[in-house]
């Protein structure tokens, strides 16, 4: 039986309320890899997207091919790429359609989303065995994203009703489901500004992490804890701000959560910067920044949409940074408050270049290895794992 990592809430707050610095960036290994078939023509953007780790060290993720379709994969700790595609998939040339696997859990259960030949959008949830089961949320528009999935089998993610609102939801390994809304949430659709509510993490305890845009002139987005029996808990950043486009989390973005409950992000300011955030299983906040992050508009520790940060149970945070220059970088912050700045070899260094990017998913799992994906100087996207050093 899988031993369950989990700290107390004392134990864990208390190693991350230590003062934070800067690590030197030590010697981390890097593996970087390209799946099968991955478009590897310059300038053509395309590539190999890693999006989840689990504690075996297996990688789950998607590779845009030469005829710019979407195909899932799994990587084994050997270096074994095998690619697949969920049944109803459309895999046209040139649709950019396919199966886009998002999440992992350690018995090597996957979940993501297939488009299909109409433009319809399902979710499905592949076993270690390859079997798949598709599903879309009842009274969902044709639009079902899932994001991440827990031991149980338990999925989370958000869906588009037929107006085009976004709502988060949850599917039980029974296959029913639960939807819900952030409290006073925006109720028009994304042409609008409003970008609803989202799910993006669930732990073992059926805590899950997501986010929501409010009501309010500005539509300002909060981050949004729900318990297992539903009680919902806005959650704000002291210092975020409260205009157009800012606010804790960001549409589109995940939230890292741990077996602890606690929850790590970003939260945008009044002048449009991104900084770290880590709220403990209590309420208390501790704001951090990487040191080379950027300070002018959409730049900071995070970015203005769909960025990811992983958070595992011994306090390890891993996201993104974006620099003066607007290139991409990774970061690691330990348990400690030590912030370790990374880039995979062969990362671009021109603006939008770099170690992770805006929307490519980044994985964390408990012993602190790290995979993502990089662009590189011929704008072309390669996968990296990144095992730690001494740094965390």
């Amino acid at each position: 039986m899988r031993a369950i990592h989990c700290l107390s809430a004392a134990t864990l707050w208390g190693a991350l309320i230590l003062p934070v610095g800067a690590a030197p960036k030590g010697d981390a290994q890097f593996i970087t890899f390209d799946a099968p078939g991955a478009d590897l023509t310059a300038n053509d953007y395309n590539g190999t997207y890693p999006s989840s780790i689990n504690d075996f060290g297996v990688v789950t993720g998607s590779v845009i091919d030469t005829n710019f379709v979407y195909r899932g994969f799994v990587r084994s700790p050997s270096g074994k790429i095998t690619t697949f595609d969920a049944p109803g998939a459309d895999t046209t040339p040139g649709s950019y359609n396919g199966t886009v696997p998002n999440s992992i859990n350690d018995l090597g259960e996957i979940t993501g989303y297939y488009a299909d030949v109409s433009g319809l959008v399902h979710g499905f949830l592949r076993s270690a065995n390859g079997k798949f089961t598709s599903f879309d949320v009842p009274g969902s528009g044709g639009v079902t994203f899932p994001l991440a999935l827990n031991l149980q089998g338990t999925v989370v993610g958000y869906y588009l009703d037929p107006n085009s609102l976004v709502h988060a939801f949850l599917r039980r390994p029974d296959g029913t489901f639960k939807t819900w809304v952030g409290p006073n949430s925006c109720d028009t659709n994304g042409s609008l500004g409003c970008y609803g509510s989202g799910a993006s993490n669930i732990n073992i305890f059926g805590l899950i992490a997501g986010g929501f845009t409010d009501n309010s002139v500005n539509q300002v987005h909060h981050a949004l804890l729900r318990s297992q029996n539903g009680r919902l808990t806005t959650v704000s950043v002291p210092e975020a701000g409260t205009g157009a486009g800012q606010g804790t989390g960001c549409p589109g973005c995940s939230i890292g959560l741990n077996s602890s409950g606690a929850i790590a992000g970003i939260y945008i300011d009044a002048n449009d910067v991104a900084h770290g955030f880590l709220r403990s299983p209590e309420g208390a906040f501790s704001t951090f920044d990487a040191p080379d992050a950027g300070g002018g508009s959409y730049q900071g520790t995070g970015c203005p949409s769909d960025c990811q940060v992983s958070l595992n149970d011994a306090g390890t945070i891993a996201g993104t940074y974006i620099d003066a220059n607007n290139v991409f970088h990774g970061f690691v912050r330990s348990a400690r408050g030590l912030i370790t700045e990374f880039d995979a070899p062969g990362a671009g260094t021109d603006s939008y270049q770099g170690t992770t990017c805006q929307f490519c998913g980044l994985g964390l799992n408990q012993s602190g290895v790290i995979t993502g994906s990089y662009l590189d100087a011929n704008n072309v996207y390669h996968g990296f794992i990144r095992k730690p050093s001494q740094d965390h």
